[in-house]
């Protein structure tokens, strides 16, 4: 193999990172530009090494180029984990650590000297991220995924059964709870509590105000305020 066929290889594997990178980068997702190109580039080494290795033992061995791509593969999950975070119920970073495993595949189909593939997953990548995100926010997704309440109670235990089987009866789940220590509201030793919700079935209208107003009936309760998010 000639140094400019690596070079190009090389390239490409660079440009297909640093575009989906770009991509990334623009959204202020973990893993942005640098990440997607050092992946992509790492990954194109590695098949140029399979190649090469090939080429300078094959009259020693019937080894398989493919199987250090195939460890780039697997491998690659441990980075893409480190760029999911939870926040309460929500999970954000899964479509970029789904770009690093992409980018990473990209990379060994340039390194492979898969152009017409390397290049053609690009364009489908881009797309992906660009114009099907704006048609699943304006399709599919809803406004409001849950309710965050926040409640002044006397009372922990019975106030979380009772929310429980109220929300179970507006097709809600509890997902979250944070309790704060005990303080004194008056005369009376209070307990701040943040819970959030989220909709067991599709997005439907919920009366939040009958929701808020049967907690706030409930014994023990000292305030209730609550948002949609």
């Amino acid at each position: 193999m000639t140094i400019p066929e690596m070079m190009l290889r090389i390239v490409l594997a660079m440009g297909i990172g640093g575009i989906v990178g770009w991509e990334r980068e623009k959204s202020n997702r973990p893993a942005g530009l640098r990440t997607h190109m050092l992946v992509a580039v790492g990954a194109a080494v590695v098949m140029l090494i399979g190649e090469m290795s090939l080429e300078k033992y094959a009259d020693l061995t019937t080894m398989d180029p493919t199987r250090l791509g195939a460890q780039v593969i697997s491998g690659i999950g441990f980075l893409g984990a480190g760029t999911i975070l939870r926040d309460g119920i929500s999970v954000r970073g899964l479509t970029t650590a789904a770009s690093l495993w992409v980018v990473a595949c990209l990379g060994l189909a340039a390194g492979g000297g898969f152009y017409e593939a390397a290049v053609i997953g690009l364009v489908a990548i881009i797309l992906t991220l660009t114009i099907f995100e704006q048609l699943e926010k304006r399709f599919t997704k809803v406004k409001f995924k849950g309710i965050r309440l926040e409640i002044q109670c006397e009372e922990i235990s019975f106030t979380l059964v009772r929310v429980k089987q109220i929300a179970s009866r507006y097709d809600m789940v509890l997902k979250d709870v944070n309790i704060s220590d005990k303080e004194m509201l008056g005369d009376k030793a209070a307990y701040q509590m943040e819970l959030k919700f989220g909709f067991n079935k599709a997005r439907r209208k919920i009366d939040c105000d009958g929701f808020v107003s049967e907690i706030s009936d409930l014994k023990g309760i000292l305030g209730v305020e609550f948002e949609e998010f």
